[in-house]
């Protein structure tokens, strides 16, 4: 029938005019004046090595450019080429505004390469060189292979160790607390961990499982050296035994 046919030429009209329209519509957005960039809000999530002026470097943004012709996704990609940063979230504010979030990278080990001390963050990226400010609140790493300091990451046992360490950093229930520990060297079937006063303890395993429950077993032994007053008497506790035994080496050779 005509009025069918009328119909549906009017339905095909309707929908090319609509499409003209938002191409039209698209068009103007990206040239209006109303969309030209003015400014650029920026939140740092730790701001303790990374200032907004070095965010804004970074995302290379100029002012005056429409904010629908920026790549949101490029710009997040630049940000978190920067070493401080862990995690970067951008977002259009409209009319004229561009919003940057990112989260600084928490350092939680240092590392030294070639004479240079880099630090090390939970997931076990080698991300920064350590300012000077940070040396004396780290513990140092040893035992890292040749291969993941040219990868710039340490392999998987080494991060269960790493997580650890960021347990202990958000809380001091346990102990030896992080504040207290200076040294950790890995080894194939475990760690050492050396405290701030001397005290050299080995542990066992390759997962984090291992180690909490290894350290729960540290936390008694303290608590039994300190009621005795023998803590500064103990040179080594070995926890590489059976789940309910440990090895106290004693500094004038004595063991119990």
């Amino acid at each position: 029938m005509w009025w069918v046919k009328g119909k549906r030429f009017l339905i095909v009209l309707m929908g090319l005019t609509v499409l003209a329209a938002l191409v039209a519509g698209g068009v103007y957005i990206k040239k209006s004046p109303y969309f030209a960039l003015s400014g650029v809000e920026i939140t740092i999530e730790g701001k303790r090595f990374l200032n907004k002026r070095e965010v804004f470097e970074k995302a290379d943004l100029l002012l005056g450019t429409n904010i629908f012709a920026l790549n949101l996704q490029d710009i997040k990609k630049r940000l978190e080429l920067h070493p401080w940063v862990a995690e970067a979230f951008v977002s259009r504010k409209l009319p004229d505004k561009i919003f940057i979030k990112v989260r600084e990278e928490k350092p939680l080990a240092m590392l030294s390469i070639n004479g240079e001390i880099w630090l090390v963050n939970e997931k076990g990226y080698i991300f920064a060189r350590a300012p000077k400010n940070l040396l004396k609140e780290l513990p140092a790493l040893e035992g890292v292979s040749e291969k993941e300091i040219k990868n710039r990451r340490l392999d998987a046992q080494k991060v269960e160790v790493l997580k650890l360490l960021a347990k202990l950093k958000k809380s001091e229930t346990l102990v030896p607390p992080y504040a207290n520990i200076s040294q950790i060297k890995f080894l194939p079937d475990g760690f050492l961990l050396l405290t701030r006063d001397a005290l050299l303890i080995k542990f066992a395993g390759n997962k984090l499982d291992d180690y909490e429950k290894a350290y729960k077993k540290l936390d008694r032994i303290f608590v039994y050296l300190y009621d005795t007053k023998q803590y500064q008497r103990v040179k080594t506790v070995r926890l590489d035994y059976p789940e309910n035994s440990a090895a106290l080496i004693f500094k004038k050779g004595r063991r119990s």
